[in-house]
């Protein structure tokens, strides 16, 4: 049985699955938590073992972790053994903690205990050993019953009263479902706030630079009467678009949802504008069958499609038009603002630029930003040093290695 009901209604869950999981990047252990979850169960219990280590307990049922409470109850001894017998039946709680880590924990038949506890007479471990009413187990060599070597029990308890009855309940064991708990810890969820504080910290520094250096330089367009063509008007129409800064944004939002397919990561991730507006990416399996794939696009208004080389997945991504510019910069200085502040981001000079091409009113260029081994908190941070300047974007192309992005984004730089 997965649980055992106590009286007062308090359900205790013995986990169908537990692993210490060492991974460094968050989304790493998102996806690996999801896939776990996949085939041990939906609820989870997480405890952070290091800064690079989490605890995990996976079961189909809510409720405590039994043998985690009784650990805690006992005050977390490194090795201890815990049994109690269940009044009216031929069964006991056996709880076993090894190394400070449960390894096993349950309701069994008296007469399987010993079985049970027989692989510990040639380890080495120093057991507080916790027992109440009559189990099979004893301090002394006993006919019918097991016992330790005597430097294997560090201490021996006989209790005087049962601790099941009334185990208090800890809030860290019990079993959540896998985004609630995900999200308890902020593991896998998008750093809005930090991302936030440094998107204003960075706006404020640029701010009186971009003054300084810009504002002077720009010259404002023309107002031109009804009926006259306007020589500006294919600049104005070029960036009364949808600002670079939200489009990239909106790209790394998918992506993070991409990262949350069940057994399933994204292997590269490419967005095209010129009214395709959509983010895809190429899916690969961790193991997890298509069914997976399709239920979770379905729950997520996500396209899937199979093409010769796999499996792909499509999302919309639209962001609103800017206002119609009112100004022009000179592309040289739209340019050289770009590189100060991709030098404060991007060690070196990520940025190439080809030849200029005149529009008559007009030059515009494309440029191209390559970087690697980038977070998608850092390539929302390069999107929003776009903002502001005369830029379009034309096109992004990405590689993703654990959790990491390399590629480029071409964008479209405008000015006189």
């Amino acid at each position: 049985m997965p649980y055992i009901t106590r009286e007062d209604g308090e359900r205790f869950v013995i986990p169908s699955y537990r692993d210490v999981l060492s991974i460094k990047k968050a989304s790493l252990l998102k996806r690996e938590i999801f896939l776990l979850a996949s085939n041990y169960g939906e609820y989870i219990a997480l405890q952070k073992k290091s800064v690079n280590q989490y605890e995990v307990a996976f079961s189909t049922d809510p409720g405590a972790l039994l043998g985690e409470t009784v650990w805690h109850f006992f005050k977390r001894p490194q090795d201890l053994i815990y049994c109690e017998a269940i009044p009216n039946t031929s069964e006991a709680i056996l709880v076993i903690v090894k190394s400070g880590s449960v390894y096993l924990d349950g309701s069994f038949s008296i007469d399987s205990i010993p079985e049970e506890l027989v692989i510990f007479q040639t380890q080495h471990n120093q057991f507080d050993i916790y027992l109440y009413g009559d189990v099979p187990i004893s301090q002394t060599p006993t006919e019918g019953k097991f016992s330790f070597d005597a430097g294997s029990v560090k201490s021996f308890n006989i209790l005087d009263k049962p601790v099941f009855p009334t185990l208090p309940v800890v809030k860290i064991f019990q079993l959540q479902l896998v985004d609630v708990a995900l999200k308890a810890y902020g593991i896998g969820v998008f750093p809005i706030k930090q991302l936030s504080l440094a998107v204003i910290a960075l706006g404020l520094l640029w701010m009186g630079w971009v003054y300084l250096t810009t504002h002077r330089k720009e010259i404002a367009l023309p107002q031109v009467f009804v009926g006259v063509v306007n020589p500006y008007q294919v600049y104005i129409d070029a960036l009364t678009s949808p600002n670079p800064a939200n489009q990239i944004h909106q790209v790394v939002d998918d992506m993070a949802l991409f990262f949350t397919i069940p057994g399933w990561y994204p292997n590269s991730v490419s967005w095209a504008g010129k009214g395709n507006n959509q983010v895809i990416a190429s899916v690969k399996s961790q193991g997890a069958r298509t069914n997976v794939l399709y239920d979770w696009a379905a729950k997520n208004n996500i396209k899937v499609e199979l093409q010769p080389d796999g499996f792909y997945v499509r999302a919309s991504s639209v962001s609103p038009n800017r206002l119609p510019p009112t100004r022009i910069s000179k592309l040289d200085d739209v340019i050289a603002n770009l590189i100060d502040r991709l030098s404060y981001i991007v060690l070196g000079n990520p940025l190439s630029i080809k030849r200029y091409t005149d529009k008559g009113k007009y030059f515009e260029t494309e440029l191209t930003i390559k970087f690697s081994d980038l977070s998608p908190t850092m390539l929302n941070v390069i999107g929003q040093q776009f903002k502001t300047l005369p830029l379009v974007l034309s096109d992004i192309n990405m590689s993703v290695s654990n959790g990491r992005l390399s590629g480029s984004i071409v964008l479209t730089a405008l000015g006189n």
